[in-house]
Parts: structure tokens; sequence; C-alpha cells
């Protein structure tokens, strides 16, 4: 063999190798992207270096950043949820429509946010004891939250008549530069990033999105585990469902959807396996970032709302083949 072709032969094992590292660290991956998407938004559209855009782009996204860790963990436990849109619609609906009744603010809140344990409990119980499958179920239960709030609202809105002041101020107030959702939503993600990482709680979700089997052999209650999961992510989905209503003190029949779909593309952008016991829930949070800029850059471009919902299909499709390529990369 020549010098060339040896020479040659070792920059080829030595990319190959730093591609397969690359693959290796997905949260590189991640924040790369993110980057490129920043940069690229940044040429094109001139009024996004402006910082507003940016800390107003972290407010519209802290109901998905929110919604995504329940689903983050509940998908790393091995199950689904489908509810997360719905909820948001039913949430609003409940909250606004009990500000109406009782001319309370706190009541109104304690209702709406009482929905998401509630729904996340039935499920649970549909999934851990009935042993239902969680697709089919959330799927069921997605369609039965939007009936309801069809038949109940007569597809119009519910205006909060009281017009609270405080709760509006839940989604378009600020601290200081950064917006109460913002803040919300980053105590939310590090508290569970938290748990996740560093509690038996966390070790025991892996644990059993892993192999259920092998868990319940090892002395971990699974199925309260799940069901805790679905607890979990329901009680999610009320706190983003509440933001989305505090946005205008509204409760709107139609509200959320196609969230699902944003949240789950999110979550498996950021690495989360389909079939369980592997993930990252600040990988989880990246891609809701690079999908919430890049929505933003399309917005900010005209883009047709239509297009934008194309975008997003292409990047679910494209997240799931860069997943299934980095397991293969791992693996080999």
């Amino acid at each position: 063999m020549s010098v060339i072709s040896r020479g040659q032969t070792i920059v080829s094992v030595s990319y190959v190798r730093a591609i397969r590292l690359l693959f290796q660290r997905e949260l590189y991956v991640l924040f790369a992207l993110f980057a490129l998407v920043v940069t690229v938004i940044l040429i094109v559209v001139p009024e996004s270096r402006q910082p507003r855009v940016f800390f107003d782009l972290l407010r519209e996204v802290a109901p998905n950043l929110i919604a995504v860790i329940g689903i983050t963990l509940l998908m790393i436990g091995g199950e689904f949820d489908l509810t997360p849109g719905a909820m948001l619609a039913t949430v609003g609906v409940v909250t606004v429509s009990v500000f109406n009744w009782t001319q309370s603010m706190a009541l109104g809140i304690v209702a709406g946010l009482a929905v998401g344990p509630i729904v996340g409990s039935i499920l649970g119980y549909l999934v851990t004891r009935l042993k239902m499958g969680s697709l089919i179920t959330t799927l069921g239960m997605m369609f039965a939250l939007r009936g309801i709030v069809y038949v109940y609202t007569n597809k119009t809105p519910i205006v909060d008549k009281n017009r609270f002041e405080s709760f509006i101020w839940l989604y378009q107030g600020s601290i200081g530069p950064i917006a109460v959702p913002t803040i919300l939503a980053a105590v939310l993600v590090i508290f569970f990033l938290f748990v996740l990482t560093q509690t038996e709680f966390g070790r025991h979700i892996f644990a059993v999105g892993g192999n259920a089997h092998a868990a319940r052999v090892a002395g971990i209650h699974v199925e309260r585990v799940k069901f805790l999961l679905f607890v979990l992510s329901g009680t999610m989905n009320a706190i983003a469902g509440m933001l989305i209503a505090a946005q205008t003190g509204t409760g709107y029949f139609d509200a959320g959807l196609g969230f699902e779909l944003s949240v789950i593309t999110a979550t498996v952008l950021g690495g989360v396996s389909l079939a369980g016991g592997e993930g990252n829930l600040l990988g989880a949070v990246l891609g809701v970032l690079i999908l919430g800029m890049t929505g933003k850059g399309l917005r900010l471009m005209a883009v047709p709302t239509t297009t934008q919902l194309v975008v997003t299909g292409l990047v679910m499709m494209l997240a799931v083949y860069v997943h299934t390529v980095r397991k293969r990369t791992v693996i080999s």
C-alpha cells in the first residue's frame, strides 16, 4: 500500500470515528443544530437580531417546555400520551367557566389545574390496571376531551367576564426582562432534570422503560411508577393549558390543535427513544427551542401556517431518522 493510500485510509478512519463520537454525544448535535438555526434566522431575518425577539420566543415556548417535561418522563418510562392538545382546551374552558360561575380567580385556577391529575389518574388506571395500550387509550381520551369541550362550548370561546388582570399577568407579566412563563418553565425543567438524573425515582423510570419485567424482578413497583408518570404528564399539561388560557383570559374550544404533535416532535428530536428506557430531558428542551426558533423564523418571514405544518412534519421524520442512525452508530 502506498503512503498516499495509507494516509487516505487513516483520514477515512479518523473521519468515521469523529462522526461516531459526534452521534454518541447527541446533546452536542442538538446544540450545534440550535446554533445553526439561530444563525440562519439572524442572517435571513434582520429584525430577529433584537433581544426582545428571543425573550418573546422563550415566553411563547414556555407551555411547550412545561408539557414536554411530562411527555419526556412518560416516554422514557415506555408509555405515550396524546392528550396535551386536548388538555389545553379543556383546562382553559374549565378555568374560565369557574371564573364566571364563582367570580373567584383562585377557585378557577384550582379547578383548571385539577383537570390534569384527574385525567392523568384515569389514564394511569386504564393502562396499569386494565392493561390497555397507552397509545390507543390516550388517543381515545384526546377525542373524548375534545368532544366534551365542543359540546359544552357549542364551539364558542368562553370569555372571562371578570377580566382578572392577575390571571393575565401569569402569561403577559415579566420579572425584569424575563417573562413569568419562562421563569416557571425554567424552574420546572431544573427540578425535574434533578429528579430524573439524581433520584431513585428517576432511575426507576429508566429501568421500567428499558425492561419492565427486569425492573419488576428487581423489586420496582412498575405499575406505580407508570401511574405516577401519567399523573405527572397530566399535571404538566394542565399547567401549560393554564398559561395558554392566561394569554388572553379566554377558554378556546380549539386551543392546542396540533400541540401534541409539536411536543412529541420536540421530545423525539431531543433523543427520547420511542421504545422507552432512553432519553434526556435537556435534549427534549433543546428540541423545543429548535422547533420554536424555526417556527419563529418562519413567522417572521411571513411563511403560511400550512407550510409551517409541513416543516414540522419533516422535522419529526428527520428526528426519527437521526435517532435511528445514532442507535446503529452507537451499537456498531
